[in-house]
């Protein structure tokens, strides 16, 4: 696994940060909570929402006061899908460092928040075909992106927020397209936040 791509984005996303800390407006933040994800897989039999997590910072640049901001966010969240195979559940874990990059409008106390994101993959999971018991190895292509959007409702320092991330790449590789099909990330999160 390249995990200096993951340390570069990181160093790059805080110095982005602390530069703009030192405009006075521009506020850091933490968020987390709670991810229900789905992967559109064509072929997996049953599938059905995993519940999972998610824990990030963001920032909140002002572009046009009191009205539009840029929040850039890393964030850490659990993905993947659950499916049913002979009675039994099962479930495929996939754990992504996201990169988002929504435009939030102001309305007052709500958010409007839209915008891209990126994602890459930071597990190595693995799919069993279960009619013959073997192990697809490295079965899951390491990036996705797609289009975030959200609403948040702050009050004072705390923010609440429910947003729906959808992947626009197909997840399989080659060797797992053919028992799973294409598939694609979906991910509903309810957070809470504080911003300082």
């Amino acid at each position: 696994m390249k995990y200096s791509n993951i340390v570069v984005s990181v160093v790059l996303l805080f110095v982005m940060l602390s530069s703009s800390v030192s405009q006075a407006q521009t506020r850091l933040g933490i968020r987390g909570g709670l991810n229900a994800t789905n992967i559109s897989f064509e072929n997996l039999p049953d599938k059905s929402e995993r519940f999972g997590y998610h824990l990030g910072v963001f920032a909140d640049v002002p572009v046009i006061s009191d009205f539009m901001s840029v929040q850039p966010e890393l964030s850490f969240s659990t993905k993947g899908t659950a499916f049913k195979y002979l009675d039994e559940r099962q479930s495929l874990n996939m754990n992504y460092v996201d990169f988002l990059l929504p435009v939030a409008f102001h309305l007052g106390s709500i958010d409007i928040q839209v915008g891209p994101f990126a994602s890459y993959l930071v597990s190595t999971p693995d799919y069993t075909v279960y009619n013959d018991n073997s192990v697809l190895i490295d079965a899951f292509k390491k990036f996705d992106a797609g289009l975030t959007a959200g609403l948040s409702y702050n009050f004072n320092k705390l923010m609440f927020g429910i947003r729906f991330n959808q992947g626009f790449m197909d997840v399989s590789k080659d060797n797992s397209r053919l028992f799973l099909g294409s598939g694609k990330n979906a991910v509903g999160q309810v957070s809470l936040g504080v911003k300082f």
